[in-house]
């Protein structure tokens, strides 16, 4: 598993998902996709938004800020 499946998997995707998100539906650790996504967006094949802590503990139930990633 690459970067071409994670392009292809956030291709499908209706709304920009989390790191957390991604793993969990890719069947992968999130360690290796955390890789997969700081190249893809140093490469700009892919974009983030970062989520303030009030909102990530809404709709994420995460105590913190964080990004969630989208094509």
């Amino acid at each position: 598993m690459g970067q071409y499946e994670v392009i292809k998997f956030l291709k499908k995707q209706d709304k920009p998902l989390s790191r957390g998100e991604i793993a969990m539906q890719m069947h992968e650790c999130a360690t290796k996709i955390s890789g997969i996504l700081r190249k893809l967006i140093e490469n700009n094949d892919i974009k983030f938004l970062e989520v303030n802590r009030l909102e990530a503990n809404l709709k994420y139930n995460c105590n913190r800020r964080l990004k969630i990633y989208f094509i």
